[in-house]
């Protein structure tokens, strides 16, 4: 279950989540699958088609080889009867009585002469034998030497005038023998035979072993070997197999044992020729076809495989690029390059992405601009708003001042809110320098420090390397007055405000914190929500919202406002913005 579902899993990761490959998949597929079955059903039939063929092959080759070796057993036939023409043959064999030494002699070496002249007729011929029944002598030639022995052996039947046909499993070779007839009355005087080795076939078995691996052989009718130069196995031939052979007339061929054999009758079916055939020599052509067939079907492969490659990227590429084109678009990137050359469906779909993409940038733009309208809708309403309870505690003091001090203090008070309304009122657009926002707030934290005395602590740290850098005009007030609004007019303990603004790596942090009534968890979740909100909100988070909207807007939504707090401890904001100068 393990494995399957890990196979599942690369499956779907690997192959159903690209079109690429899915489309690579299914041309292989539709490709692959009808040569696979074409080249199983081919090689099918080209086994059988060789088998065939191979089997048609050998019978006529092994009845034009059996016919080639009967002319040639003949022929030792007609060789012996040849020598039967002679007239002095039969005279040399016949008793003569007070026949002389030297007639003796010179008979003998007569039939020495022609038994010699018959034993170099050819090479493969063991021996030659001639039989007086008359003088009872039997004179023979082998082994290139001459021999004359008593004859025991009984005369043949007189009336058998033809050759007779044998065969000597011991020698492994054959003989024709002849009677001898006295012409004048047809009385049978002797014999005459001549003994052949099978060796005479070794050309003609050489012929007929087509491939390595073939056997040629010459069985007697019991199915014996009588010749067997490839030297067969007898494991492998059996006696078995032999008389089933040697008895089967009806059939040329049969398989046995994965081995093919092959049989011709010959001379009446006194001796047989054999070739054996195994099934991997026979089907040896359709193996050099089925190894073909491979190479065929690799290359087939690897040109299917790259032309599905070559397809499927004309078809995917442009698709996957197209999908990575939505990816940046999805990131709000709308300076993405669409090339729509293609005429076909996919280049419609290019063009027709492409448009919508430039109707999108000219909506955001569009929104952009009443984005940037409304905001400046708002910080003009901003600058023009004034605080009523602000102006009035103020007023309150320098009226209680003006009664208990002399003027001198009177005067400035007076003089650090006219400098924060000139800073509100003179600015021309939304940005200023951090230097100029601190300048403010040190107005604004100093009329707030003569309203609430020595119960309030403030703490300002500036880092003067941040002094240059660009900030939303008004983005510290708004922060700052929450926490006198909402943080410590309720609380009568001494309040600590601490304010520290530094650059960090690449950015700068501005960070605010109190150490006032601070908020539940669940006003701090409501807030936090608001403040992702694009809504307007009321309330402690009007200030907030404010300042965060302009900070995404300019710099980008990464920047804004982050917001911790604890409920009777503390409350901080921490404002980030870029280290630039977008005023240059």
């Amino acid at each position: 279950m393990r494995i399957r579902s890990r196979i599942n899993y690369y499956f779907n990761k690997y192959i159903l989540e690209s079109i690429k490959r899915k489309l690579m998949g299914t041309l292989l597929l539709v490709m692959m699958v009808p040569l696979l079955i074409f080249m199983l059903i081919s090689t099918h039939i080209s086994r059988g088609a060789v088998e065939s063929s191979e089997i048609s092959s050998n019978l006529s080759r092994m009845e034009l080889s059996s016919s080639y070796i009967e002319e040639q057993i003949n022929w030792y036939d007609e060789f012996l009867f040849s020598a039967l023409v002679d007239e002095k043959l039969v005279p040399s064999i016949t008793t003569v009585d007070n026949l002389s030494t030297l007639n003796k002699f010179n008979t003998q070496s007569y039939i020495k002469d022609k038994l010699f002249g018959l034993y170099n007729g050819s090479n493969d011929i063991l021996s030659v034998s001639l039989v007086s029944y008359e003088d009872h002598l039997l004179y023979k030639v082998e082994k290139k030497d001459f021999y004359i022995s008593n004859n025991l052996e009984s005369p043949k039947k007189q009336d058998n005038k033809d050759a007779v046909f044998d065969v000597d499993l011991a020698k492994n070779s054959f003989s024709f023998t002849r009677n001898i007839y006295r012409f004048e009355d047809q009385k049978l005087v002797g014999e005459i035979e001549i003994q052949v080795m099978f060796s005479f076939m070794n050309h003609i078995a050489e012929n007929l072993q087509s491939n390595e691996g073939e056997y040629v052989l010459i069985l007697d009718s019991q199915g014996n070997p009588l010749y067997n130069p490839g030297h067969l196995s007898l494991k492998k031939f059996t006696r078995e197999i032999g008389e089933q052979l040697t008895t089967s007339h009806g059939e040329k061929y049969i398989i046995k044992d994965k081995d093919y054999y092959f049989i011709q009758h010959m001379m009446n079916d006194q001796i047989h020729l054999l070739k054996v055939v195994p099934k991997e020599v026979m089907m040896i052509g359709a193996v050099y076809i089925g190894q073909s067939g491979v190479v065929i079907l690799v290359i087939s492969i690897l040109l299917t495989i790259l032309l599905s490659i070559i397809v499927s990227n004309q078809v995917a590429k442009p698709i996957v690029a197209l999908s990575k084109t939505m990816e940046h678009v999805e990131e709000n990137n709308f300076s993405v390059n669409i090339v729509a050359n293609r005429s076909d469906e996919i280049g419609l779909l290019y063009r027709k992405y492409k448009d919508m993409i430039e109707r999108i940038k000219d909506l955001i733009e569009m929104d952009y601009k009443r984005e940037m309208e409304n905001r400046d809708a708002q910080f003009l309403a901003l600058q023009a708003q004034i605080n009523p309870h602000f102006l009035y505690n103020t007023l309150q003091v320098i009226g209680g001042m003006a009664l208990k001090k002399n003027a001198k203090e009177i005067y400035d008070m007076t003089q650090r809110l006219a400098l924060m309304f000139r800073y509100i009122t003179n600015k021309r657009g939304d940005l200023v320098f951090i230097r100029e926002e601190v300048s403010h707030l040190k107005n604004y934290l100093y009329i707030q420090k003569v309203r609430f005395g020595e119960s309030i602590s403030i703490q300002l740290f500036v880092d003067e390397a941040v002094n240059q850098v660009s900030i939303p005009l008004l983005s510290l007030q708004p922060i700052i007055e929450n926490s006198f609004k909402h943080g410590f007019e309720s609380k009568i303990e001494r309040g600590t405000i601490k304010i520290d603004i530094q650059k960090v790596f690449d950015d700068i942090e501005i960070v605010i914190e109190d150490n006032g009534v601070g908020m539940s968890k669940h006003t701090l979740d409501e807030v936090n929500r608001k403040l992702a909100l694009d809504v307007d909100t009321q309330n402690r988070s009007i200030g907030l919202k404010n300042v965060d909207a302009r900070m995404k807007l300019y710099f980008g939504k990464e920047y804004g406002i982050e917001l911790y707090s604890k409920e009777s401890e503390y409350t901080k904001v921490i404002l980030t913005i870029p280290f630039k100068n977008l005023m240059e």
